[in-house]
């Protein structure tokens, strides 16, 4: 399990192709080392740490065909940045939301809007139809493994606003008008909706 608190940024250092998928190194900025078996959240998709080079700082996970198929891992390049968040500790204080790193879909980056001498800057997104009821205004939503919250939405489309310090450290300063990002929405949305259904 995860926040949405994004860590830091690593870079992918080599993209290796295989029969069932692909094995991703990348390069972390973490002071401590990874372990075998760690669970790391990537552009927010949940992969398991196979190899580990401390004195390179490098990691590397696989990433399955349907992995691939369902996120925008497959589309990763090399020297990509990539948003990092390792996963929760009992002692980890929770500043984010529940992100499960279980990505439900893959959206597209329809606006990038300075605003107030661009401090912040607005974007706007369009969402898989699916996925457009567990959308709420003012609600939680997971992009690219990034806790934000919706300031508006209006059919599939909905709007982010995002601070300085969110875009520093994170991915979201290489999002441009064309951009395909991750989407995790709110579990709790849909536990509910299933509860209701039965």
């Amino acid at each position: 399990m995860f926040t949405g608190l994004i860590e830091g940024t690593g870079k992918v250092t080599k993209l290796q192709e295989t029969a069932e998928g692909k094995r991703i190194c990348i390069h972390y900025p973490f002071v401590d080392t990874p372990g075998i078996g760690d669970s790391i959240a990537i552009n927010g998709v949940c992969l398991t740490v196979e190899v580990v080079d401390a004195e390179k700082k490098e990691a590397e996970f696989y990433a399955s065909y349907k992995t691939l198929e369902l996120t925008t891992l497959g589309l990763l390049e090399q020297d990509a940045n990539v948003n990092l968040e390792r996963a929760l500790l009992p002692t980890t204080r929770m500043g984010g939301h529940i992100v499960q790193g279980h990505v439900d879909g893959v959206a597209k980056v329809l606006l990038v809007e300075s605003k107030e001498d661009g401090n912040v800057i607005r974007y706007q997104l369009e969402a898989p139809q699916a996925l457009v009821p567990y959308i709420v205004e003012r609600g939680s939503i997971a992009v690219d493994g990034i806790s934000l919250t919706v300031v508006g939405i209006e059919e599939a489309c909905f709007e982010l606003v995002i601070i300085p310090e969110t875009i520093r450290k994170t991915s979201v300063s290489t999002w441009q008008v064309g951009s395909k990002v991750n989407l995790e929405t709110d579990i709790m949305a849909r536990y509910i909706e299933k509860l209701m259904k039965r």
